[in-house]
């Protein structure tokens, strides 16, 4: 009996008129996204950033010094840059 009257008058005291549960809902449910989205969305562009420069073939070309001062002897300037994943002289290492 007491828990009847207990469940009667919480239901009282949380009825709010039904349309400000929906936007209740709505904006939670944005907020939600937003949160989501700022979360998935960096970590989207991360992936799609190393997947680039996973393409950069210097390493494994044969005129790769691997030194800090002359990193390709052919064409140092786009040696390890995106410039260089179209690089004519590469030679795979023999």
């Amino acid at each position: 009996m007491e828990l009847s009257w207990f469940c009667n008058h919480l239901y009282l005291g949380l009825s709010v008129p039904l349309q400000e549960n929906y936007l209740g809902f709505v904006l939670t449910a944005f907020l939600l996204y937003l949160i989501v989205s700022s979360i998935v969305n960096p970590l989207i562009a991360a992936f799609t950033v190393a997947r680039r420069m996973h393409r950069i073939p210097c390493t494994k070309c044969r005129f790769f010094t691997n030194d800090y001062r002359l990193k390709c002897t052919i064409r140092p300037k786009i040696a390890n840059t995106e410039s260089a994943i179209g690089c004519r002289e590469y030679q795979a290492h023999s």
